[in-house]
């Protein structure tokens, strides 16, 4: 995951007492830009380019779009949910998040923000590029080696090359420092953000949209952009969190933040343009997407070395008063990642232990009421569309008819 170049310079004024690899020339992470104008010209559309992994899931109408991290979005015509077919990729370097609105797309890249009109699906056109609107970030790297120093002027890091180098001066995801033992303790992650609808986002999403605002959160701060001129998004503020955000998502306009250390709930209705905290609920440090329904919202925590947690659980949260919300109950789980709700149906993606899908009648006894477990797959996210789950895994995007939740059925497969 990416995470803003500023903490690496507190991390590394944090350990100024420790001894450097000045002069020592070491292999590491050494980086690969890209200068901006190449950057800021890269976008294209390709007819045949093969999926290679899956990062996060949007539905707009009959077409899903699907991020691969820090490369671009790929176009899937699912129309016929037995047959898909993959229409084409958008090349966008550092994209990771994406939103629609009308027959707009809206898309990072890297430090950017981009307005791409899909009216002819198989022809998307970038009509702006809105610049300087993210924090500098940067591509996952190998945590078996030190991160090279980052140049920004140099223009963005679109990957990386292990190689030998003197520049290791304190960015980075570990510190491989032999005569430096606290250095050696301490790591640090790059992050990369009922009726049928027309669009639907996954659970592990930071794009979110209200009314003629899009809300996206960066690392620690939530922004808004007025899109009432969708081709012309204006950023209204850049507020704050004072947490690491994960995801986003909107309902009746409250936008409720998964971060790793809680949820947080935002009213977009009242102010939409610098929507306001009014509440939030802390856990252990963890990641955790959240989905709402009702007067309830779904958090699954998750354990593992990017999440710093050894909790693997679900939350039910009471959000009646959205004020004052509580944790109603909790559940253990084997290694959540992303979540759907579909009125009386609670669906999970619990790692390798796959899919799992849970009678939600009654929120809070959902976790006592397991209807099916699809355990072939090790499933990331979910989005659920009239009757079609839609499941993104490790090695493809499956599909399956719910309409029968105790035994579904399975109806198409893309892999990759």
């Amino acid at each position: 995951m990416k995470k803003n170049l500023l903490l690496f310079t507190f991390a590394a004024l944090a350990l100024a007492g420790c001894k450097k690899y000045k002069n020592k020339e070491v292999y590491a992470n050494v980086p690969v830009y890209m200068d901006y104008s190449a950057f800021r010209g890269s976008f294209s559309f390709e007819k045949d380019a093969a999926i290679q992994g899956a990062g996060n899931i949007y539905v707009y109408n009959d077409y899903i779009f699907l991020s691969e991290e820090d490369k671009g979005i790929h176009i899937i015509n699912n129309t016929n949910p037995t047959a898909p077919v993959v229409e084409g990729f958008m090349n966008i370097p550092g994209n990771t998040q994406m939103a629609v609105k009308d027959h707009y797309l809206y898309a990072n890249s890297f430090i950017d923000l981009l307005v791409i009109d899909i009216s002819v699906i198989n022809d998307p056109k970038l009509v702006n590029r809105i610049t300087d609107v993210f924090a500098y970030a940067t591509p996952a790297t190998n945590d078996e080696y030190p991160v090279a120093d980052v140049h920004t002027d140099r223009g963005v890091v679109i990957g990386w090359k292990i190689e030998k180098t003197k520049e290791v001066s304190g960015f980075g995801s570990k510190f491989f420092v032999s005569d430096c033992a606290e250095c050696e303790q301490t790591q640090m992650t790059t992050k990369s953000m009922s009726s049928v609808p027309t669009t639907l986002s996954g659970s592990m999403s930071k794009f979110a949209i209200y009314d003629n605002y899009l809300y996206t959160v960066d690392d620690d701060n939530i922004l808004s952009f007025d899109i009432s001129t969708p081709t012309s998004p204006s950023k209204k503020t850049g507020r704050p969190t004072y947490r690491t955000c994960e995801t986003l998502f909107e309902k009746d306009g409250y936008l409720y933040m998964g971060t790793t250390t809680g949820m947080v709930i935002y009213n977009a209705k009242n102010a939409p343009t610098d929507p306001t905290e009014i509440s939030d609920i802390e856990h252990v440090e963890s990641c955790d997407p959240v989905v709402v329904s009702g007067d309830y919202a779904f958090i699954t925590l998750r354990s593992g070395n990017d999440c710093g947690s050894v909790n693997d659980e679900l939350q039910i949260v009471d959000i009646s008063n959205k004020y004052f919300p509580w944790v109603r109950k909790k559940y253990d789980m084997s290694n959540p990642y992303g979540l759907g709700v579909d009125n009386n149906l609670l669906f999970i993606c619990d790692g390798e232990d796959g899919l799992k899908v849970y009678d939600n009648s009654d929120p809070v006894k959902c976790g006592q009421n397991l209807l099916y477990t699809h355990s072939n797959v090790t499933a990331k996210d979910i989005i659920l569309n009239n009757g079609i789950a839609i499941l993104i895994a490790e090695h493809g995007i499956y599909q399956y008819n719910y309409t029968n939740p105790e035994n579904l059925q399975h109806i198409s497969s893309l892999e990759f």
